[in-house]
């Protein structure tokens, strides 16, 4: 253990008393025996190590090295180290440095204003509640808006509307409206309210002041909220929903027969295609649902078309023409895609793309399922299922396909291996006509030529030849053209375009179907295509009498 150098003196040490030790006991001490004045750092041999302290006090006799007083330069190193420029610019403030009580004094002082001024800074530069109101938590308190605009009460523009409805012209047309109440306006024309549930400053009962209880809850409770599923699931029987500006209304140039409407993944954009050959881009916004391009084939009435995987590219296939035609939204090219001699005549009619933008699988004859490559778009085999081949479907991650066909029988292929893995029978159907499977790989849903759609547990397929599906829905008495999942696979859509009106909405886990949906109208066209947006916020349907309806799913806040 190291030892003090200290000089020789003849007078004996007085013993310290129990206040002393107890002192001492009390000092900041750092676990380096450097700082206690044992284990020394290497010294010159020209400096003195004998040199006696000035100051025989108690308080005062701390261990000296090198002449500095070690304790007290370490603390200063590790406060500049914690708190940086903070600690530079409060020691700037006048100490005195005389008496030794009133340095510990300033110096807990100086501790203090670095703690508060960092705990405030701290609480500056974070919100109260991160969360909010979104995720309908019931003990959100009051929050402050994070960034405001002082000109939106002063900006202002003319009230177009309101001249017309007064039939002002003129220098009389001189009505005014705050700018900030006219996008307000319009927001809620779209989403349904004014403020968004995640942007509001209070909750719904108005409560202004609320305990502080309230505001401090520990976020054990706030998880357990967030965990309630009766705070974010979706109601049954009764949806809230509102019929929007039709997508199209701006052209009407895609045809009579709408058929294909789809949502682009990435962006607020959608397509529609008719017979015409005209497909359009449109910029969904509800109210206005502006018109971003329109791509013309001639010579070819598109029956169906969708987006690639990642976005750059519309594929589009015709019942009348043997190719497929690509149209490149990066640089503006169409490409046609000769028929392969790989592939019968006309089998590029219906075809499903694969999630993981690898493959394009299409629907050929005499039972044959042909894979194309999603990048080169060339032929890379084709699969052979007993009877022919109706519907298809891949699973979220393209590992799996499925295929639905004559003899009611659904097959299951590896995209890997390019086999079928498992085969079973669809319960009481004679001949399937669509399929879908959920985005959270729980249920698969086949749709039969006379009306019926059985829903399946996927867990329970495996190596079941015969399953029983876990609901059938009866709602509908004539083929099922198309099924859709929604993206968060609480509500699939069932449609058939031989009947008007054929149209339903079916809710998860209670399978269910929703009352209020479709509404009963007389002179209601085919529904050919249906889709949902990419986070559920929009429900877009295309009908044969040229139009693409637009509906807002109010559950659900974002596109």
């Amino acid at each position: 253990m190291g030892r003090t150098f200290k000089k020789k003196s003849s007078k004996p040490k007085p013993a310290k008393n129990d206040e002393q030790l107890k002192v001492e006991s009390t000092e900041f001490q750092l676990d380096l025996g450097a700082l206690d004045g044992y284990d020394l750092p290497n010294v010159d041999e020209n400096e003195d190590l004998h040199e006696e302290p000035k100051s025989k006090k108690l308080k005062q006799s701390k261990p000296q090295v090198l002449g500095i007083d070690y304790r007290e330069r370490e603390e200063k190193r590790l406060e500049e180290l914690l708190f940086g420029e903070l600690f530079k610019k409060l020691e700037q403030e006048p100490q005195s440095k005389k008496d030794t009580s009133k340095s510990s004094a300033s110096k807990k002082k100086l501790r203090k204003q670095i703690s508060n001024k960092a705990s405030s800074e701290a609480k500056d530069s974070l919100p109260e509640d991160v969360y909010g109101k979104n995720l309908g938590l019931s003990s959100t308190a009051g929050r402050q808006a994070v960034w405001v605009d002082e000109d939106d009460e002063d900006l202002k523009c003319k009230n177009v509307q309101f001249q017309k409805e007064k039939g002002l012209v003129g220098e009389k047309a001189t009505s005014e409206t705050v700018y900030k109440q006219v996008l307000e306006k319009r927001f809620a024309s779209i989403h349904g309210q004014v403020t968004p549930k995640w942007a509001q400053l209070q909750n719904k009962k108005g409560k202004k002041d609320q305990d502080s209880d309230d505001e401090k809850e520990d976020l054990t409770k706030t998880a357990t909220d967030l965990l309630r599923k009766d705070s974010i699931s979706l109601p049954q029987e009764i949806i809230k929903f509102s019929r929007m500006l039709d997508i199209n209304k701006e052209t009407r140039a895609e045809g009579r027969v709408i058929s294909s409407v789809e949502f682009h993944k990435k962006q607020s954009v959608a397509l529609v295609g008719g017979n015409s050959g005209v497909l359009t881009l449109f910029q969904v916004g509800g109210s206005l649902n502006a018109k971003i391009q329109s791509i013309t084939f001639k010579e070819f009435p598109i029956h169906k078309a969708r987006f690639s995987a990642n976005g750059e590219e519309v594929i589009a296939s015709s019942s009348v023409t043997g190719n497929i035609q690509v149209h490149n939204l990066v640089n503006g090219r169409n490409t046609i895609i000769p028929h392969n001699k790989q592939m019968e005549k006309g089998s590029y009619k219906d075809f499903v793309l694969s999630p993981d933008g690898k493959l394009i699988a299409y629907q050929g004859q005499y039972g044959y399922i042909h894979l194309m490559s999603a990048r080169s778009k060339e032929w890379i085999t084709s699969l052979k299922m007993n009877g022919e081949v109706h519907a298809l479907t891949f699973n979220i991650d393209g590992t799996r396909l499925y295929s639905h066909g004559e003899n009611g029988e659904v097959y299951v292929w590896d995209m890997n291996a390019k086999v079928c893995v498992h085969k079973f029978v669809d319960d009481g159907c004679i001949k399937g006509t669509s399929i879908a499977i959920s985005p959270t790989q729980q249920y698969l849903a086949c749709g039969s030529s006379s009306g019926v759609v059985n829903l399946y547990n996927t867990s329970q397929l495996e190596n079941n030849s015969l399953p029983k599906p876990d609901k059938v829905i009866l709602n509908l008495v004539t083929k099922i053209s198309g099924i859709t999942f929604h993206p968060s696979s609480e509500i699939v859509s069932i449609f058939s375009s031989e009947k008007e009106n054929a149209v339903r909405l079916a809710h998860f886990p209670s399978m269910t179907v929703f009352k209020n949906f479709p509404i009963r109208n007389k002179g209601t066209a085919r529904i050919n295509t249906m889709d949902f947006s990419p986070n559920g916020g929009y429900m877009a349907a295309g009908l044969n009498n040229g139009s693409a309806y637009l509906y807002r799913l109010h559950h659900y806040d974002q596109y």
